[in-house]
């Protein structure tokens, strides 16, 4: 039987799709012929955000923690995937909360590469999108290698997972694939002692996290000085400052809203598995709030950039 949370996933699941594949049919056939090669772009994340909730609707992977653990668990009885890809999409779904920061990254590098004319795109405008496209592919093969080789379950996680959450639920480690750190394992002598491979590898991801939000940053700010100066000076036609203001602003809101809703929840819980003193409430939360991700990342194109916002209100009107 389905539990409340995993209805949940789902239902925010195909709404995900259709919204990201509205999103697609705008891009594709309502943009500002001024939108240009950013469209493949813009294509690119709605593309990944489906795929994302594909993924979350076949797994439907929950968030545990409590003390010094915090992983995802998918359970055999929920998925609609074989029993021996039941652990291959909790790393997969490790690889698409890695990635996500650095696909919005790459976005605001273009951007400012647009903005400010630069060599790149006057020259080399093909080559530049494709491989900016191709790096959170990359980036996304080392998100999927350091779960499998940091924060892979071992014998005394085992032991936590069921004598915890495991035992609350009526379930046998059999019945579950699980992935995250346990950071303080309790040893023979009964004492905490650090596990270095949990923590080496949330190092290693939290140093990749902020990486791309340190890129996020410059170039955001970048976009934002250029798209002020490029306003002030006149050099381009009224539409085109308005396009490039509302391309701007839309990805920062949609960059804002996986912060929010994944990885603040996440960080808050890692710290807390860190410090030896989570709670199940910051694994509950970040359960709900991240399957909410791509149902809402959308909107904010749909409700900043004319074009879309004109194509939907103009078919609204049309039915009625």
């Amino acid at each position: 039987m389905q539990t409340v949370h995993t209805i949940v996933q789902r239902v925010a699941a195909l709404v995900a799709v259709f919204n990201n594949v509205l999103l697609i049919f705008l891009i594709i056939f309502k943009s500002h012929r001024k939108v240009g090669k950013y469209k493949y772009l813009m294509i690119y994340i709605s593309f990944f955000e489906i795929v994302y909730a594909i993924v979350d609707a076949l797994a439907v992977p929950g968030i545990f923690t409590l003390g010094a653990m915090f992983v995802v668990v998918t359970f055999e009885d929920q998925v609609f995937v074989p029993d021996y890809m039941l652990a291959t999409f909790g790393k997969v779904f490790c690889v698409f909360f890695g990635i996500s920061l650095a696909i919005f990254a790459v976005h605001f590098i273009y951007r400012y590469l647009v903005l400010s004319g630069h060599i790149l795109v006057k020259q080399y405008d093909t080559l530049t999108v494709f491989i900016l496209l191709i790096f959170p592919l990359f980036f996304g093969a080392f998100w999927f290698w350091v779960p499998l080789a940091m924060i892979a379950p071992y014998e005394a996680s085992d032991q936590y997972i069921s004598e915890t959450f495991l035992n609350e639920i009526e379930k046998n480690i059999s019945d579950v694939r699980y992935v995250g750190p346990y950071f303080w394992p309790i040893g023979s002598d009964s004492h905490a002692h650090i596990h270095w491979n949990a923590a080496i590898g949330i190092l290693i991801m939290t140093i990749a996290i902020i990486i791309s939000f340190g890129f996020i940053i410059v170039f955001g700010l970048k976009c934002y000085w250029e798209t002020k100066e490029m306003i002030a000076k006149a050099t381009h036609s009224t539409s085109f400052n308005k396009l490039q203001s509302q391309l701007f602003y839309a990805l920062v809101f949609q960059t804002v809203i996986p912060i929010i809703l994944m990885h603040i929840p996440a960080s808050a819980g890692f710290t807390a598995a860190f410090f030896n003193s989570s709670i199940e409430f910051l694994g509950d939360l970040p359960s709900i709030t991240i399957c909410l991700y791509p149902t809402l990342d959308p909107l904010p194109n749909f409700f900043i950039i004319k074009n879309y916002r004109d194509a939907i209100t103009s078919e609204f009107h049309h039915e009625q």
